[in-house]
Formats: structure tokens, sequence, C-alpha cells
């Protein structure tokens, strides 16, 4: 009877654009001609699942952006059958498999969004009512509509139970009857108001809510927000600009004048300095003490970047407080996979001086390691690259996918195959991709293995978590990185600390999937380390001495190809020992053997007096006053054309 390979996803969720995220993966064979019944026992077999108390729920997207199929009969499984013996490729038409609890059914638990029709789940933090059997989408939201909840009704809160899967809250008096308790629905998003008691049994001077200064800079209000609420609580109109100017002393009342902010650098460094013995952190002024260039780079960075790949990605973005100035920062990626900062700073703009100078920095910092690569983004001053969306906006939606599926690619026969078909829709694009140079955007042609890091995108990751921060000024939103960076070293570290396989679970799975990939693959040994692979017709040639494979995927991806998979499961090899030292735990808890410990209360900060005297002033240019842009401008002069012959000789 035939059969068909499926590769299965589970222990995920479905997120509101309806794709299946954060899931693990198996892969079982199916026969083309069994039932519903069958591939449920196969799924419930291979996943370890208790039919008995749980029931099994398998979805497949036949496109990218369609509804998802669900397969509940015989009929929906022969549908799936034909579908995946068109298309037999592994990966294809995963199925993913969503658990769900017999008992929580029967009672009539919504367990996920597609059990609980979306207008009866709430989504606006604006809800005014609360009651028992409400339902949130999420629990911030849950959390924000009952901090509005108090403040209409004028009493404080206190938190009596806060995790994933609850929330609990009581008056601040202790002997208020008054609670509130929500749960998430079955471990999802989904959180349920479980018990209301809204019977206030304090006195009324315990609960009254005291006005408290809000200092949080995620939180936003804007002047058209301040104008509706005089409106609704006083029953007065004022202007916008009334309105904008009482928001721009309240935040300078709340965060201190912004010229104020340069006069606490040098305090503020010289605690950095002392708190993080090794740190590397320089500030640069003018001949008159205007503020130009700060550089940071901490210890613990320094440390970890020694247990990581010498690929660093850097990019800058602007700031938008009073003063102008420019975020830059350069980053790499641990063993996990996660973000480590190396250096970051704020200069006056992307301009040749700024970027030297903070390359030098950088290179005093962590010196030249072999085959180490900088990957910017398009800015001038770092480096000229290419934009072929910009530049062949016709052609671009045509040559996308090939594009990226180039620069991705193992081999030259498959990198020319793909070149071919970019010259048959435009040569033009090919000449371009030739001057540009291969070795700045294809992995086959770079000299150094970046392994899956391709984009300048972990830098902009890091910008897009500071969005809200680089309103602030200079002084506090450099507060605000260094708690950002702290808490990611904290998070990554502990999550190091509790893994307890060989290797960390996103290259497990990978392993997973290549094993499965050589199932049906021959090998033939020539020597102890020498071996030939068949893979559907076509011979691979696989040295476990060099850990090579013809494919290249071997020694790129620094773990087995499903070639040397097939080799490996020959000679009764374990799969681990072959795969890059920087994928196992052992080596991501290295990466940040050393903590970001917090600062001391400014309060106690001992700074010398020749710190304390230093002069500091603010940047010679200000913010134009209008609405700060949350887009960068398009590179003004682009690569290859002609420079405009009316631009200014300064900027460009």
């Amino acid at each position: 009877m035939a059969s068909l390979t499926v590769l299965l996803r589970h222990s995920g969720k479905w997120n509101d654009e309806g794709n299946y995220i954060d899931f693990s993966i198996e892969g079982i064979p199916i026969k083309e001609y069994a039932s519903f019944n069958d591939l449920i026992a196969s799924i419930s077999n291979q996943l370890g699942i208790d039919l008995s108390s749980k029931t099994i729920k398998i979805q497949y997207k036949v496109e990218e952006n369609c509804t998802p199929m669900e397969i509940h009969n015989d009929m929906g499984y022969r549908v799936y059958v034909e579908l995946k013996k068109e298309n037999r490729e592994f990966g294809m038409y995963p199925l993913c498999i969503t658990t769900i609890e017999k008992d929580l059914i029967s009672g009539g638990e919504a367990i996920g969004v597609f059990e609980l029709h979306k207008d009866l789940i709430i989504s606006k933090t604006d809800q005014k009512e609360v009651m028992t059997g409400q339902v949130y989408k999420d629990k911030a939201t849950l959390k924000e509509v009952m901090e509005n909840y108090a403040i209409a009704q004028r009493f404080q809160l206190r938190i009596d139970r806060s995790n994933a899967v609850s929330y609990a809250l009581l008056c601040i008096s202790e002997d208020c009857e008054w609670r509130f308790k929500a749960s998430s629905i079955n471990k999802s998003e989904l959180f349920k108001v479980r018990e209301f008691n809204d019977n206030h049994t304090c006195l009324p001077k315990d609960k009254v809510y005291e006005q408290r200064q809000v200092i949080n800079h995620k939180w936003k209000y804007t002047p058209r927000d301040i104008i509706d609420d005089v409106k609704s609580d006083l029953g007065v109109d004022v202007s916008y600009m009334l309105a904008w100017r009482a928001k721009e002393k309240a935040m300078n009342f709340s965060r201190g004048e912004p010229a104020n902010s340069y006069k606490n650098l040098p305090g503020y460094l010289y605690t950095m300095d002392m708190t993080y013995p090794g740190s590397h952190i320089r500030m640069v002024k003018s001949p008159k003490n205007d503020f130009m260039y700060v550089y940071i780079s901490l210890y613990a960075c320094i440390r970890g970047f020694d247990h990581c790949r010498p690929i660093v990605v850097v990019d800058g973005s602007h700031l938008k407080s009073y003063y102008t100035g420019t975020f830059v920062s350069a980053s790499t990626l641990d063993g996990a996979g996660h973000i480590l900062p190396l250096a970051y700073g704020v200069i006056d703009s992307e301009n040749d001086a700024a970027w030297t100078w903070f390359f030098e920095q950088f290179k005093i910092t962590y010196g030249e390691r072999e085959n180490m690569c900088i990957i910017s983004n398009r800015n001038e001053s770092i480096i000229k690259s290419n934009n072929v969306y910009k530049k062949f906006k016709k052609s671009h939606a045509k040559l996308s996918e090939i594009y990226f599926s180039m620069a991705k690619t193992y081999t030259q026969a498959e990198f020319d195959s793909l070149m071919e078909k970019v010259e048959k829709v435009d040569i033009t694009v090919k000449e371009y991709l030739e001057l540009v140079g291969y070795e700045k955007w294809a992995r086959l042609y770079v000299p150094v293995n970046r392994g899956w890091i391709m984009t300048s995108n972990i830098a902009e990751s890091t910008n897009v978590a500071l969005v809200s921060a680089r309103e602030l000024p200079i002084y506090n939103f450099l507060e605000e990185v260094r708690k950002m960076f702290g808490r990611w070293n904290c998070s990554n570290r502990k999550e190091a600390t509790q893994t307890y396989t060989a290797l960390r679970k996103k290259y497990k799975e990978m392993l997973t999937l290549n094993e499965a990939m050589s199932t049906r693959m021959t090998v033939v040994p020539s020597t102890e380390y020498l071996h030939t692979v068949n893979d559907g017709g076509r011979n691979y040639t696989v040295c476990l001495l060099e850990r090579k494979c013809v494919c290249g995927r071997f020694q790129v991806d620094e773990l087995p190809c499903p070639h040397a998979w097939a080799v490996l499961k020959s000679k009764f090899l374990m799969p681990e020992e072959y795969c890059s030292n920087y994928y196992k735990p052992n080596t991501i808890v290295m990466t940040y053997d050393v903590p970001v410990y917090p600062l001391p209360d400014r309060n106690d900060w001992n700074i010398p007096e020749h710190v304390v005297g230093e002069v500091v002033l603010s940047p010679k240019w200000k913010r134009p006053p209008e609405r700060p842009k949350n887009k960068r401008d398009k590179t003004l002069r682009k690569l290859l054309q002609p420079k405009n012959q009316h631009s200014c000789s300064i900027c460009g």
C-alpha cells in the first residue's frame, strides 16, 4: 500500500493572522487508502497523546494567506491525500495539531479563538463595564481595562496574583471585600473573568485614588487626548497649541529640561564605568563643550562576544527628542538566536566622521577576530550597498522571491539557475547585481560564514524595541537602553541555564527535519570518513572529517544536512557531535556568564569633583517644531544614479 511522508506541527498556537506559530515538528508516514481514524491513531501514537482524555484538531493550509482547512472525517482525509499526492515534498502542506481537553469541551469552555465568536471577545481597552464571564483577547488588554476602571471609580488596586495564566486583584484597603479574579482559557492568550465582587466595604477615605505621577515613557497622551479630556471633565474648549504647550511643560516637569539631560552625562557615564569595570565608555565634545558622540560597550557584552560568531550587525535610527541625534548600535546573535548587543551610542548624524569614530571605538573594544564580518544597512557612510527594490520597482514583484532565493542558496548550480531567471525578467538587474558585487549579498560568495544572518534585521529589532524611548532626553534614553539590555541578558542567561539537552530546541528541530528527509537515502562508504549518498538518483559526497557535503549545507549551517544524517545513521554516530559548539547550551551559558548589574540609586552616586564640574552643553541643532517622522527618509544618492546638480554640497 502506497504511503506519503507528512510533516506535523504541534504544541503551537494560531495567531490573529491565521498562522500557526511557536510550534514543534515531527514527521509521520500515512497510508494512501487509510481512514480518518487511522490518521488520528498515527498522530496520537507519534505525539504521545492520550485520546481517553483529549481530542485532536487537525488543520492545514493550502496557500499561505488562505483560511486553514480542517480534517474531521474520511472525506476530508481523502481530499488531503489527493492534494499531498500532487506535491510529495516533505515540507508541503504540514498538518497543524491542536490538542483539546475533552472535559473542557463538555463543560462548554472556549478553548481558543476558533471556538468563541470573535465579536464576543473584548479587544479594546476603553471597555467601561466589567462583569463576570467577560472574555478578553489577552492579559495586557484586561490589565489596562482594570487600571482604567479603578481610575474611573476613584479607588486603588493592589495585585493579589499575576502570572501567565491568572490575574487577581484586591482593593488597597485590607478589610475591603472588593475582589476580581480572571484566568486564561486553557492556557491560551484569552482571559476570562471568573469572579468579580464590586462591592466596597472599606471607608471612602481608604479607597480614594491618589493622583500619581505617570513617568512611563511608553504611555502616549496626545494633545488631542488633552483637548477631549478637558472638554469632558471641565466643559472647556482649549486650542491645539495650548494643549501641546501644556503637554510639553508637563513632560519637562516629569523628565527634566532636555538641555539639563546632557549635564547629567558625565556623572552617569562615570557611575557606569565604576559599576561595570572592564567596559569601554567614551564621550566626545566639541571645542566649545557641545555634546557630539557617546559610545558604550558593557563588559558583559564584551565577554559574551567571545562565544558568538564574529558577525556584527550595525544600524542607526533617529532620536525624536528636543535635540537631534542618531542612536547607533552593533549587535550579533548568540547560539540560541537571541540578540546580543555589543555596543551602542549616540552620534550627531550618520556621517563619515561619526561612523569612523564609532568603528574606531568598536575596534579598540573588540579588536579584530578571524573571519569577522560587518553587516550594515544602506547608509552611504558605511558602504555602498544594493537596493533592488528602490532601483527596479517595476521588476521587483517578479524578482523578489528569486533574489532572496539567490541570496540564501548553497551551491553554484542553484545560483546560476536562478540568475538565468533574473536575466529573462530584466537583464539590467543582473548587470546591477554583478556591479554591486555578489559577495555583498549572496551567501555563496561571502568569504566568511555569516550563518543565518543575511540582513540587518536584528539591529532593526533593537530600534523598534526602543521606538518610544527615542523620544526621551538623552540621559533617560541611555538609561532605558541599559535597562533593556540588562533584561535581555538576564532572561537569556536563565533560559540557557535551564536547558538540559545537548542542543537548543531550534537546532534539535532542524536535525529532526533533516533526519526525516534522509530516510530514503542510501549510503556507500569510500573511506572511514568519505561517503557517497544517493538522494533521489543524485549522488552527494559527504566528508565527516572536514564536516562538508557538496550540497553546501553541512559546512554553512554547521549541523548535519540530510545527506550527512544518512551517513551518521549508517555508522551509528550521534549527530550532536557534528554540530557547531555555538549551538550548545554550555556555550550559550558562557555567553551570559557576566550579568548586567543594576546601577546604584542616583542619590547614592559617589562622583569625584572633577567629574561633577565637567561641562557638557546640548548640541547646536534642535529638532524642528513638527511631528517626528516614523519612517526614514529615502536615500538621497542612490547607487548608479548621477548626482543632482542642484543638491547641497554638504548633505547631498
